[in-house]
């Protein structure tokens, strides 16, 4: 059986500028650079924007698109929750087992923090850095949109929406930038083993419905 491609040619290109434009900025430099300079440019439109938007990545959202799957298309909630599970796996085990205790910005910056911009309203953490949860639950849910989109621009919009969910972490110091970078590494690969797996049950009718009956 003969199976289309995920994402388009489009997607793919810009998944592929995006890994390689920030794994460069990575090796180019040090830890915590990118932190301190896009915080140094903080503003209150930013501080708006992102302690808000931050929230696309937090699960609510990803639970509130699966349940809605369940309720159209069982084959599109079979797949995301298999994703879900794959995405929460990984990013578990490198958290809480691998890196655990790693120190967030709040604590690596310990000895500038009173030179750190914070945005009030916004807890922020002090360890288990690595890697970022919201950035890998925004690619998680943003792939899995783009999936079931037809329109390019769409598609185009949610990869963009997941990549400032990304921002917003460093730019709250929640994170550092490497973290975000395998964050949307996890996200994308957890979707994409997900995919691969049920992808020879798409073509079951019975999986091409959800629990409300399907419209006449």
């Amino acid at each position: 059986m003969k199976y289309k491609s995920f994402i388009g040619r489009g997607l793919q290109i810009q998944i592929a500028a995006y890994f390689l434009l920030v794994g460069v900025l990575l090796m180019l430099t040090n830890h915590g650079d990118v932190v301190l300079w896009l915080n140094e440019r903080h503003s209150s439109v930013g501080d708006f924007f992102f302690k808000y938007w931050t929230y696309l990545g937090d699960g609510v959202l990803l639970g509130l698109v699966a349940l809605i799957y369940l309720l159209r298309n069982y084959y599109a909630f079979f797949t995301m929750l298999v994703a879900i599970a794959i995405q929460t796996v990984l990013v578990h085990i490198f958290k809480q087992w691998l890196y655990a205790g790693e120190p967030r910005p709040k604590t690596y910056f310990a000895d500038q923090l009173s030179e750190l911009n914070f945005v009030e309203g916004v807890r922020v953490n002090a360890f288990d850095s690595f890697p970022s949860g919201h950035t890998a639950a925004a690619f998680t849910l943003a792939l899995i949109l783009i999936w079931r989109s037809s329109s390019k621009a769409m598609q185009s919009a949610l990869f963009i929406a997941a990549v400032l969910v990304g921002i917003s972490r460093v730019y709250l110091l929640q994170h550092f930038l490497v973290d975000i970078y395998i964050g949307s590494a996890f996200g994308i690969l957890s979707v994409l083993i997900a995919w691969f797996i049920m992808r020879k049950y798409e073509g079951r009718e019975n999986l091409q419905r959800g629990l409300l009956p399907a419209r006449a």
